[in-house]
């Protein structure tokens, strides 16, 4: 398994936030956008290196509900 796999991958290191909790955030919230994902849980919208991440994981979590 890819180590950007797991649910304790640190996604964003400005903010300290895992994987698992962005997933948990798309799910509990139903999140289909970027811009909202960032902008509701406060992240990717420092240095912007995890945007890229957190789109791959948008997308995979919303393809699994």
């Amino acid at each position: 398994m890819d180590y950007k796999h797991e649910k304790s991958y640190e996604v964003c290191l400005c903010k300290h936030v895992t994987r698992g909790e962005v997933e948990d955030f798309i799910r509990r919230n139903r999140v289909t956008d970027l811009k909202v994902l960032c902008a509701q849980m406060n992240i990717g919208n420092k240095c912007g290196g995890c945007r890229e991440d957190l789109e791959m994981i948008l997308q995979e979590t919303n393809a699994a509900l």
